[in-house]
């Protein structure tokens, strides 16, 4: 069976990830990193069924509020009940408290990065209105996610933490 050639695109993208997960040797630089970048992409899948299921029952209860009233409680509900399992993730790894906060942090990189790339993909004939369409759809709503999400897992990441000390504290001045 003949060996396919790989696309430009297809090699840049592994010389990428190459870079950024796996040593000189092929062995991963950190699992953290790995780990991490695979539960962000997770969160996306979550948020996206937690926007897809929400946001008709929120159009149809808010059909008669203002526009602005709407779109902020479409883009903050969702991504409320969206935060709610990926934070809660949280308790599942017990040796490593900082795997979701982590993963909510490649969620805010992955978004920045989405939207920097839109900038120069969008077309330059009617760029504003494909740009605010483009916010509107994916980038804010996964912004307002990542966010909340963030600073929902860092709070249980910190009182985790500070709770662990406190035992290891109390263990470590027994006599």
């Amino acid at each position: 069976m003949p060996v396919k050639e790989r696309s430009s695109f297809q090699r840049k993208v592994d010389h990428i990830c190459r870079v950024i997960f796996l040593t000189e040797e092929g062995k991963p630089k950190s699992t953290l990193l790995i780990y991490s970048f695979s539960l962000a992409l997770l969160f996306i899948v979550v948020f996206l069924v937690s926007y897809w299921l929400l946001l008709e029952p929120l159009e149809k209860a808010l059909s008669d509020s203002s526009v602005m009233l709407r779109n902020i409680v479409e883009y903050t509900v969702p991504a409320v009940v969206g935060c709610i399992p990926c934070v809660a993730l949280s308790f599942a790894f017990k040796e490593r408290m900082n795997m979701v906060p982590a993963a909510f942090t490649w969620l805010c990189v992955i978004d920045l990065i989405m939207i920097v790339t839109m900038v120069f993909m969008v077309d330059r004939s009617d760029w504003a209105t494909e740009y605010r369409l483009f916010l509107a759809i994916v980038g804010i709503p996964m912004l307002i996610s990542a966010a909340l999400g963030t600073v929902a897992s860092q709070v249980v990441y910190r009182r985790r933490r500070k709770a662990l000390e406190m035992r290891m504290e109390k263990y470590s001045t027994r006599r």
